[in-house]
């Protein structure tokens, strides 16, 4: 079995996340010419009216815990958030209910600086998140 550590992966992913707090993403990570896709599920705790960005949060701290669970070290990370990014690079001033995430998901990437992140979007995945998200609930 190949050390999937020393090969760097390029990540999609989109998510959708449930006004009772479930989400779910779903992530395609390429290594070469061969790609699968990943379901990670995670929940939000927020304000409805930071709900959305919590998502974002939440999405992309649960993915990168599962890259580092998948054994990836070095990855490029395509984040469908250009807001997400830019309140990492500027450290800009958050509402109150998304400091927590903030600081959480810093420190992951400080946990792992292989990881790059860049603005992408993967509007496929984010509808297969939906469908995803809509069925657990019916």
């Amino acid at each position: 079995m190949r050390n999937t550590s020393l090969h760097r992966v390029q990540v999609d992913y989109g998510y959708a996340a449930a006004a009772t707090g479930n989400a779910v993403l779903i992530a395609r990570i390429r290594r070469g010419r061969g790609a699968h896709l990943v379901r990670v599920p995670f929940s939000i705790a927020a304000p409805e009216e930071c709900a959305e960005r919590s998502a974002a949060y939440g999405a992309l701290l649960a993915l990168l815990d599962a890259l580092r669970g998948f054994g990836h070290s070095i990855a490029t990370v395509r984040v469908p958030d250009r807001e997400l990014l830019d309140d990492l690079r500027e450290h800009r001033a958050l509402p109150y209910p998304l400091h927590r995430a903030y600081i959480y998901l810093l420190c992951s990437l400080r946990a792992t600086p292989t990881f790059a992140l860049e603005t992408g979007r993967a509007e496929d995945l984010s509808e297969l998140a939906r469908a995803e998200l809509s069925r657990i609930a019916a």
